[in-house]
């Protein structure tokens, strides 16, 4: 399903139900989320979003790469005109991915009824810094694992036992179709600064964590969040996860997020 917009989806229709659109996150196509919408798709029409540059999605054109994470936000807002919005419409997304949903639900809180952000690359200077300039190391990172998929495979599987197979298999499948100009910027959230985006919402928000060594909240930034004293949003910690949360600690993340979901969509 591509649409207008040109950007695929996989979508699993249930007729009159809620709507969840699942946003991946850096590196990441629809298919990595496969856990994801295997677990929603029973009671939710569910659909799982290759973001421009990822996946079958067409890639950036030079003048896009100025501000990918727009491009990506105006992408999203595109396929929420095009719904109907006679059920509520959820976003739920990871890393990148959230901060694409936060976004797009501040500019346009019209078209969406909730927001679970798991992980969202709502970055800190530093982070944000960090990752421009890792962005042509991960490009080559992204070569190497196209040039030897099967020690890349390996290599996920010892490092993140718990994850399914199938979503290891994606995740393979999603780095070696990556848009390596994309990943060269190092850009992965959006120009404007979380705060002032966190600050604008006014769609129900759940922003799942974790204490990870490389989450991108945690604890210490979950309480940046709350400092900024928007009731909308509300947030949980589940322990002992990486930034992937729903990977690692499937049970406490749907956990939680199910309650949330549960309470919003009706």
């Amino acid at each position: 399903m591509t649409e207008t917009t040109g950007i695929a989806r996989i979508r699993t229709i249930r007729a009159g139900a809620p709507q969840l659109l699942l946003n991946h996150g850096v590196t990441d196509n629809a298919a990595s989320l496969s856990a994801a919408h295997r677990h929603w798709r029973s009671h939710y029409d569910v659909t799982s979003i290759d973001a421009r540059g990822h996946g079958v999605s067409p890639h950036f054109n030079p003048a896009e790469l100025s501000d990918p994470i727009g491009v990506m936000v105006k992408d999203l807002i595109t396929i929420l005109e095009g719904r109907q919005h006679d059920t509520a419409v959820i976003l739920i997304g990871h890393s990148m991915g959230g901060a694409v949903c936060a976004a797009a639900a501040a500019s346009r809180p019209d078209l969406v009824d909730a927001l679970v952000l798991e992980d969202p690359a709502w970055l800190s200077e530093s982070q944000r810094t960090a990752y421009s300039d890792e962005g042509p190391t991960l490009a080559a990172r992204m070569a190497w694992i196209a040039d030897h998929p099967d020690e890349a495979l390996t290599e996920n599987r010892k490092s993140y036992p718990a994850w399914d197979v199938e979503e290891s298999c994606a995740w393979l499948q999603a780095k070696i179709q990556v848009d390596r100009d994309f990943i060269h910027t190092g850009v992965v959230s959006p120009a404007t600064f979380w705060a002032e985006t966190a600050s604008a919402l006014v769609t129900p928000t759940l922003l799942v964590t974790s204490d990870g060594d490389d989450v991108l909240i945690g604890p210490s930034r979950l309480e940046e969040v709350q400092a900024l004293g928007n009731a909308r949003i509300r947030t949980a910690m589940v322990p002992g996860a990486s930034h992937c949360v729903r990977r690692d600690r499937s049970e406490g993340f749907y956990a939680v997020c199910d309650s949330f979901l549960k309470e919003v969509a009706s």
